[in-house]
Order: C-alpha cells, then sequence, then structure tokens
C-alpha cells in the first residue's frame, strides 16, 4: 500500500530523471554543435592559407581580407548568441526560484489540507462511536437491515419464481392447440363463440385435457406476478426503513458540526487547487523557457542560425570554390596539406551531423515523455489522487511502471488506466460503511473527504473504496449492513 501523496512524489522523482536525461542530451548536442560550428569557422583559415599560398599578392590580400570580414561577423553573432543565453539563462533560474515558491506554499497548504480532513475524520469516527450504542439506532439498524434481508430475498424469489415460469412455461406456448384456446379465453366468461364453434373448441379442450392445463398455466403466471408484487412492496418498506437510518445519521452529523467541518475541508482543498493552478501557469512558462534553451543547446536559435547560414553562402563563393579546385587539381606540396585537412574536416562534419541528429531524435522522444508526464501529473492532482486517505493497492508497482514509461515501453493511457484502477479513498478513523452507509446506496459518511465527493460521484454510488469494482477492503466494519 502506498499513499497518493507518496506516488505523486514517485511521480515527481520520474519528472527529475526525464529533465537530468534530456539536459545530458542536450549537453552532449550542444558540445557536438560547437564543434560543428569550430569545423565550419576553422575553414575559413583553411582558405586563408589557400589564398596566401595560391594567389598573387594582390587578389590574395583581397581574399583574405573578406575571409577576416566574414569571421568577425560570424563572431560577432556568436557573442550575440552567448549574451541572450545568459540572460535565458537567467530568466530559468528565475523561473526556477518561483518554482520552488509554489512548492514550498503547496506543501503548507497540503499540511492545512492534512489537519482539517483529520479533525473532520477524527470527528466523525467520535459521531460514529456515540451513535454505535444508542439503544434507539442500533433498533433502527437492525429493523434497516432485517427489512434489506426480507426485501432481497423476496426479490429472488421472484426472480427464480420468473424464471421458472419462462422455463416450465415453454411447453405451453409451444402448444398451438392450447395457446388457441387460451388465447380465446376458453372456459372463462370473456369466452365468445357461435354453438359450431364452441362445440368444436369443447372437443380440442376434452382432447388436450385444457381445464387442467388452464389451471396450470393460469397458477404459473400468476405466482411471479404476486411475488414480484411483495417484493415491491418488502423493497419500498426497506427503502423507507433506510430513509429513517439515514436521517439519524444526518441528524447526528448536523448535532455534532461535521458539515461545517467538511465545509472547512472543502475551502482548504481549494486553496490548494488554487495553488496548483498558479503552479500550472508557471509551469507553462518554465516549460517555454526549456525549450527555448533546448533550442540554444541544438544550435537552432537565431543567432546561431545566422551565423551558420552566412558562413556557409560566404564559403560557396564562386572564388573560394575556384580556389579549391585549382588547389586540388596542381600538384604543389602546401595545397596537398590544406586540401587534405578540407576533406578530413568535411568527413568529420558529416559524422558530427549524423551523431546530431541522432541525439535530437533521442531528445525529442525524451521531451514527448516529459510533457505526457507532467501532463499525467497534472491530472493526478486535479483527480485530488494526493489526498489525505488516498491510497494505491501495490506499492511496487508504481515506480516499475513509471520505470517503464520513461524507457518507452508503456504509453501515457496505460499507465493512468491502471493508476486509476489502483486508486482508493479509505478514511483513516471513521468507517464509510457505518449505519446507512453499509447499503450498497452511498454514504453520508465522508471521512473528512469534504468536497471530494464530486469527483467519485458524491461518495455514493457505492461509497468508498467501491471505484473500478473494489470493495476497497480495509477492514471496516459495516454493522451488520449490505
Amino acid at each position: 500500500m502506498i499513499s497518493g501523496r507518496q506516488t505523486l512524489g514517485s511521480i515527481d522523482q520520474a519528472l527529475q530523471q526525464a529533465h537530468g536525461q534530456i539536459d545530458r542530451l542536450e549537453a552532449e548536442i550542444g558540445e557536438l554543435t560547437q564543434q560543428l560550428m569550430a569545423q565550419q569557422t576553422a575553414q575559413t583559415d583553411d582558405y586563408r592559407q589557400l589564398a596566401q599560398v595560391r594567389l598573387d599578392r594582390l587578389s590574395g590580400e583581397d581574399l583574405t581580407v573578406q575571409l577576416d570580414r566574414t569571421e568577425q561577423q560570424v563572431v560577432a553573432l556568436l557573442a550575440q548568441r552567448d549574451t541572450a543565453l545568459a540572460a535565458l539563462q537567467q530568466q530559468i533560474a528565475d523561473a526556477e526560484r518561483v518554482r520552488e515558491q509554489h512548492q514550498a506554499e503547496r506543501r503548507q497548504q497540503e499540511e492545512r489540507l492534512d489537519a482539517a480532513v483529520t479533525i473532520a475524520d477524527e470527528a466523525e469516527a467520535k459521531t460514529q462511536a456515540r451513535l454505535d450504542p444508542d439503544p434507539a439506532y442500533r433498533a433502527q439498524r437492525e429493523s434497516a437491515e432485517e427489512a434489506e434481508r426480507r426485501a432481497r430475498h423476496a426479490a429472488d424469489k421472484a426472480e427464480r419464481s420468473a424464471l421458472e415460469r419462462e422455463d416450465k412455461g415453454k411447453a405451453y406456448r409451444d402448444d398451438p392447440l392450447f395457446v388457441y384456446l387460451w388465447e380465446r379465453q376458453y372456459g372463462l366468461s370473456n369466452y365468445r363463440a357461435g354453438s359450431l364453434t364452441r362445440w368444436l373448441d369443447a372437443k380440442v379442450a376434452r382432447l388436450i385435457g385444457y381445464a387442467d392445463a388452464r389451471a396450470n398455466y393460469a397458477r404459473l403466471n400468476e405466482i411471479p406476478q404476486r411475488l414480484r408484487e411483495h417484493a415491491d412492496h418488502l423493497r419500498a418498506s426497506a427503502d423507507a426503513a433506510f430513509d429513517r437510518l439515514r436521517s439519524l445519521d444526518e441528524s447526528a452529523r448536523a448535532a455534532d458540526g461535521l458539515p461545517a467541518l467538511e465545509d472547512e475541508v472543502a475551502r482548504e482543498q481549494q486553496n490548494l487547487d488554487e495553488v496548483d493552478q498558479r503552479i500550472e501557469q508557471s509551469e507553462q512558462g518554465y516549460q517555454a523557457l526549456l525549450d527555448l534553451k533546448a533550442r540554444f543547446a541544438a544550435g537552432d536559435d537565431e543567432f546561431t542560425g545566422q551565423a551558420v547560414q552566412y558562413l556557409a553562402n560566404e564559403l560557396r563563393r564562386d572564388d573560394l570554390a575556384q580556389l579549391r579546385l585549382s588547389a586540388f587539381n596542381t600538384p604543389y606540396p602546401e595545397d596537398d596539406v590544406i586540401v587534405a585537412r578540407m576533406l578530413q574536416r568535411d568527413d568529420e562534419k558529416t559524422q558530427l551531423q549524423t551523431s546530431v541528429d541522432g541525439l535530437k531524435s533521442a531528445r525529442d522522444e525524451q521531451q514527448k515523455r516529459r510533457t505526457e508526464l507532467e501532463s499525467l501529473r497534472l491530472e493526478f492532482k486535479r483527480h485530488r489522487y494526493d489526498r489525505t486517505g488516498s491510497v494505491f493497492n501495490n506499492d511496487s508497482m508504481i515506480p516499475v511502471l513509471l520505470g517503464q514509461f520513461l524507457a518507452g515501453m508503456l504509453d501515457r493511457g496505460m499507465l493512468w488506466k491502471v493508476l486509476q484502477e489502483q486508486q482508493r479513498y479509505r478514511p483513516q478513523r471513521s468507517d464509510p460503511r457505518f449505519g446507512s452507509g453499509g447499503f450498497g446506496r452511498g454514504t453520508v459518511w465522508t471521512g473528512g473527504m469534504g468536497d471530494l465527493g464530486d469527483i467519485v460521484g458524491k461518495l455514493g454510488r457505492g461509497g468508498f473504496g467501491r471505484r473500478g469494482g473494489g470493495t476497497g477492503g480495509g477492514g471496516f466494519r459495516t454493522g451488520g449492513g449490505f
């Protein structure tokens, strides 16, 4: 068994792992991107050296001046990038401080909510302890239980009788002569026919023994109807007895001030919801900053993009292309060394780009899982699964499922489905199946859950611990209820 708060903590840990993995991937991408930029920048030095070797002094000077200007422009753009990145990192640091403040505010509000729930739960338990030995209350509870038992027994008997009618009545319904006489109401005061028809019908009736068969079939139809009327009468009596018992419960709750305590729980829950709304809004801004940081790490920011584009355009100039071709086609050893270095640089750039593309794909997949996990975390809190009294049955399963999700072996829909199936609400002290709560018709005993009824069906339609077809377990005393 693991609490909802602990489960939320496990989700937070999984999110931290996802963030850590993204940070590692972005660091690798950033390092390789810088190497790519360095390779492209170094290519200008190669062309400068080629110009000094291959061209006469005047034209070589013109070309080297142009290359110097290109390099200066790239350096200026990268300097702007560094300034923008520093400002972005400061924004991220500020956003992280806000996140920490919000989380601290949430923890404080959680404590206030837990305190309100505990007070309401303890007060409810005291009310139940006061009611339980009361002779009048016990008498009404026993009366309701006995009326419920009798009503269910009568309903079962009526159902069996109806099934028996269908089974035993088939032979009658399959006999066309019997059905003919039955539908004409032969032998009853409502029977109408001419003399010849009467004579013929009488011969048919004697032939098939209709008189006894009609009496038997009439009883076969009448008994289930009588039993159903009796069952309905007992059900009405049971409902009335249940309503009287629930009225005693509600009166006792009102007398002990439980509705006011639950209203306080609802107010504290509303305050927590408002904190979560502020957290959600700040998270959106924070995630936008992280996405922008990822673009810087991958070289997809505007400054790096401009530098790469400017450098690529310059290196595609005709005079540089001619310079490289001329150096490649002449046997001078000075240019051979430079050209060989340039060819090696081309291969290294291709390998680096392939590695960057692979890391970007891995990062995008991890970012997708991080976003899905953030969404699941938000849904978890919206359903208030981290409330006091919220538990998950299998404490070892949750971390395993989260690990499988991060590894790509489980999708968000399946993870959420398992969490919903595992979740239960269980008060710590009061018994939601006390008194009128033990009849499977919902319960007035909320265990301090306050407005949580809006989420689990007003704690009705099965009451506490009856989500997903389960009974909730937990050793609650039913008070002899059903």
